[in-house]
């Protein structure tokens, strides 16, 4: 099963909403040092719109791009109260196609590892840089190599009245591919259904993905632990990388 089809109707209620407010507070610290403080702003992969409906409340116009059509109808109806709804665009990321540029661009929640062939990465590098005004940024975290290790073996569960979940973590080494499964057991009344879908993440070097930015276009790029504001020196955890044009 693709990723996202049957974890869409139940993802919010699997995720720490608080996370969000985190990645909003920090993006939006980090856009206004950058001098964006208004304007439309690109979320990739935004899948249920939860930090494009946060941006959207912090002053930025909104687009939302998601590959999953399942995804987008959740966050449709999730915003649609805004005073400015955003713009929904159903694409792969590496077929961006916008009809206007963009001050910002966002990628959250490790997606940009879901990118796992390296030209795809490079070409959703280059079609954000394409559509990005000059002196724009980019912005994106990501699970580093050190992150896949400590996760290799590892499973965890989540369980509701009505729904249970269990995501159970690998990862080889040599390919650098990560590959996790997710079951899903939800039903009432007795009546149970199964879903699994198959997810495949790959990692990628701080160098590389330096390379591949200054590739598309970007000028410069800083790269921070996690969501803190001390700069990355090693390759551990997740970290944020910030991408100017």
């Amino acid at each position: 099963m693709n990723p996202y089809t049957t974890l869409a109707s139940v993802y919010d209620r699997l995720m720490d909403q608080a996370v969000y407010d985190k990645f909003c507070t920090r993006i939006t610290g980090l856009l206004h040092r950058g001098g964006i403080e208004d304007g439309i702003v690109l979320e990739l992969c935004c899948g249920t719109g939860s930090l494009t409906r946060r941006l959207s409340l912090a002053g930025y116009e909104m687009i939302g791009c998601d590959i999953s059509p399942d995804m987008l109808d959740i966050a449709r109806e999730k915003c649609a109260d805004l005073p400015v709804p955003p713009v929904w665009i159903c694409q792969s990321a590496e077929e961006l196609d916008l009809y206007g540029t963009v001050r910002a661009a966002v990628c959250s929640m490790d997606s940009v590892n879901y990118f796992t062939d390296l030209r795809q990465l490079k070409q959703v590098f280059s079609r954000v840089s394409l559509f990005l005004e000059p002196k724009g940024m980019f912005l994106f975290d990501i699970r580093s190599r050190g992150m896949f290790e400590s996760m290799n073996g590892l499973s965890s569960v989540q369980e509701e009245d009505d729904l249970f979940c269990t995501w159970q973590y690998g990862y080889d080494r040599k390919s650098g591919r990560g590959v996790h499964q997710v079951d899903i057991f939800s039903g009432k009344d007795g009546s149970i259904r199964r879903f699994t879908e198959w997810h495949e993440q790959r990692c990628y070097s701080v160098d590389t993905l330096k390379a591949a930015l200054i590739a598309a276009g970007f000028s410069s790029c800083r790269v921070y632990e996690g969501l803190s504001t001390r700069p990355a020196r090693t390759e551990d955890g997740r970290l944020l990388f910030v991408a100017k044009k």
